[in-house]
């Protein structure tokens, strides 16, 4: 079994019907430990809370020491880019097993965000991204309104990675209708799965 940590956006509450939270569920119903933390102050969010957070729940999955499996991270949006902040000023001290970037919102559209110091055209910066995982997957819509400039400009040739596109998904929110996910649900448990499954 996998001991997963889920990491929200902007704004998300963790609320009823979001494909997070049906994620979590599924999952904690399949035997794994699930890890969904509400971070601090979602509407006007500071860099430097949600760091705190995320790095104070993955050392409790890395407490886990009893539990065989892989240590797989999910993120939304600003949770990706919490994520790669982390990886970029050295917080994520041992590499996981997996992450999951689904619709990561282009840092340049996050500047109300205190304390967000993502780029991309700093080779550090992907160097250590690449370093925080043994694989990194990255899935987003073909029309996405927080990546103007399309995922594979924004993350995918920065990165050198192909991403997986859901056509016409909007940002894999609530909003645009994105809900139940089967294909991230087995993605977790076969990393060769289908994304796009809905």
């Amino acid at each position: 079994m996998a001991k997963v940590l889920i990491l929200h956006g902007w704004t998300n509450r963790r609320q009823q019907g979001h494909w997070q939270r049906h994620l979590a569920t599924a999952l904690r119903q399949q035997g794994h430990t699930v890890i969904y933390p509400q971070f601090p102050s979602t509407d006007e969010p500071k860099l430097v809370e949600w760091q705190e957070l995320l790095t104070a729940e993955l050392s409790q999955l890395d407490e886990l020491h009893e539990l065989d499996g892989e240590t797989i991270v999910i993120g939304h949006s600003l949770g990706c880019v919490n994520w790669i902040q982390a990886a970029a000023t050295g917080l994520i001290a041992t590499p996981v097993d997996r992450v999951l970037l689904v619709a990561p919102a282009d840092p340049r559209l996050l500047g109300e965000v205190e304390g967000l110091k993502v780029s991309l055209s700093e080779a550090d910066v992907v160097a250590a991204t690449h370093a925080s995982t043994k694989t990194l997957t990255i899935v987003a819509s073909d029309k996405d309104k927080w990546l103007p400039r399309g995922v594979l400009a924004t993350y995918g040739i920065p990165l050198g990675l192909e991403p997986v596109i859901i056509e016409g998904a909007g940002h894999l929110s609530l909003d645009d209708g994105f809900g139940f996910w089967p294909g991230v649900i087995n993605w977790v448990n076969d990393p060769e799965a289908d994304l796009t499954q809905r």
